[in-house]
């Protein structure tokens, strides 16, 4: 888990008080009354719990739910005042836990923790995974969320679509948190100098994509239009959140020929990576593109040498902070819609199962508790927790409202950091949680977003699948820089055939049908 959302608030807000919308909060969400408000005065109907709150353990005798999470460690002050926040609000509403916060063990979270649980040195009843969970989701290790999600109240209420899907086919792993589809923007200084703007944001065709990169250059505002961050091992992703849809890639797995096939080998990504080839060709792609860290790529956008950059909802607001601090209030980000032509949206949301998340371990004896935490910190009173911090130390309430200490940018969401339906009433925020150009950008992401089509590689299959995409990953390389002409495309679809792409045939049409 990442301080991201801190971050993005620290930056737009220090010092200042805030307020969130959910983006498009419906303001359907339960309401809940202050914590204590009837425990305080012995409300009797608290302590035997409610349809929203059930009744669990007693003061005397209250359940133990072990939590584990990617960088919350017990020892922290920040992680006890957390854990003791909420036990003492869950036990105002007649949930009476005993909450604990379990040492993740040394090295590598994703490749530590799903040995730890293969060798059963796990006792969490809650484990965060960010990688590993599939092959334990296979062993039977892991409980079925579905039946919970179904019986809850909050959870429900600020799960999306995708979030929805993805829990369909994969009950194992829920995380609630903004998408991470890449978004682009630009400076609007600059997109104000650029008549291929206007036609841009008019009619956001690949060719008038193309216009734009172009003007940029040719008028001298930046060494090139674009550049990504290739040293994370997939160098086209930021590109393809633009154009992956206007030229047909439409999601992992696309109908072609009357048969299912991986988007990879189509000729949809043929004709997308000639494009590519062409803005590298033209100087529009700096051709660092390949080797470039993200730090980099974001340090090139800041001072100016590329003009475009696509980034998560979180990253956005964080590159707009940046910018602006770096070159002034005019220099604030416009938010760019994705590429039009076969379809237009931006780069498919893989909704065959969550990356990341919480995962009931099926050996826990407190589920029901275990569950309850993760309800809870769903509730208006949780996410005021969660997302906002600790009374007294990252925030306090003036005039019923909350305003941010300097401690505040220390503050991170344990849980949920997702901003749908985020819209405390009591006590209340006084400014949005997404910034303007935030705002912008979770608008584009809703209208644009589009659901993937693809499926889970089966295990036996995972050193075919290794090859096929290695192969992809060269000779699209290769083409884009011109080592290699674009007719090299139809060899590496020969080779991905031959390392597994033609076993793969059957395994598509039975998990999606005949074409």
């Amino acid at each position: 888990m990442k301080k991201t959302l801190a971050l993005i608030m620290a930056a737009a807000l220090a010092g200042s008080s805030l307020a969130g919308c959910g983006g498009k909060a419906d303001n359907s969400a339960p309401e809940t009354k202050p914590a204590g408000s009837e425990a305080d005065n012995g409300g009797a109907a608290q302590a035997e719990g409610t349809a929203e709150f059930p009744a669990i353990g007693t003061a005397d005798a209250p359940v133990t739910v072990k939590v584990m999470i990617k960088d919350v460690f017990p020892d922290e002050e920040d992680v006890q005042l957390l854990r003791e926040a909420i036990n003492e609000k869950m036990a105002a509403h007649g949930q009476y836990v005993n909450l604990e916060f379990m040492e993740p063990p040394a090295g590598s979270y994703a490749t530590a923790v799903p040995i730890a649980m293969m060798n059963g040195d796990v006792e969490a009843d809650l484990i965060y995974f960010q990688g590993g969970d599939l092959a334990l989701a296979q062993q039977g290790l892991f409980e079925d969320l579905n039946p919970y999600v179904e019986k809850s109240t909050f959870i429900k209420s600020i799960m999306t679509d995708v979030n929805r899907k993805r829990m369909e086919n994969y009950p194992y792993l829920i995380w609630l948190a903004p998408s991470r589809i890449q978004i682009p923007a630009m400076r609007k200084d600059w997109a104000a100098q650029l008549d291929s703007y206007e036609k841009l944001i008019a009619d956001p065709t690949v060719d008038n994509y193309y216009n734009l990169f172009k003007e940029m250059k040719d008028k001298g505002l930046v060494e090139y239009a674009m550049t990504t961050d290739g040293g994370s091992g997939d160098s086209t992703v930021r590109l393809d959140s633009i154009f992956n849809q206007a030229f047909g890639v439409t999601g992992t797995i696309v109908k072609e020929d009357g048969k299912w096939i991986f988007s990879k080998e189509s000729q949809a990504e043929k004709n997308k990576l000639e494009f590519y080839a062409k803005l590298y060709k033209d100087g529009l792609l700096d051709p660092e593109y390949l080797t470039d860290t993200w730090d980099t790529m974001e340090q090139k956008f800041y001072e100016g040498k590329t003009g475009i950059i696509a980034g998560t909802l979180s990253s956005t607001q964080i590159y707009d902070n940046k910018m602006r601090s770096v070159n002034g209030e005019e220099s604030e980000l416009v938010i760019l819609p994705p590429a039009k032509g076969v379809a237009q949206g931006y780069r498919a949301e893989d909704v065959t199962k969550e990356e990341r998340g919480f995962a009931m371990n099926i050996d826990s004896k407190n589920k029901d508790a275990a569950w309850a935490v993760l309800e809870f910190m769903a509730s208006p009173e949780g996410r005021i927790l969660d997302k906002v911090g600790i009374e007294g130390k990252h925030y306090t309430v003036e005039d019923n409202k909350i305003v941010f200490t300097d401690r505040w940018p220390e503050w991170w969401a344990r849980f949920w950091d997702t901003t749908n339906n985020f819209d405390p009433q009591n006590p209340s925020l006084a400014q949005p949680v997404l910034t303007t150009v935030g705002q912008s950008a979770f608008d584009n992401l809703e209208k644009y977003i589009v659901q993937d089509v693809n499926i889970l590689i089966p295990e036996e299959m995972t050193p075919q699948w290794d090859a096929m995409t290695g192969y992809y990953k060269e000779y699209s390389a290769d083409i884009i820089r011109g080592v290699k002409p674009i007719d090299a495309f139809d060899e590496m679809t020969a080779k991905w055939d031959e390392a597994g792409g033609t076993e793969f045939e059957s395994i598509l049409v039975e998990e999606l049908g005949n074409p």
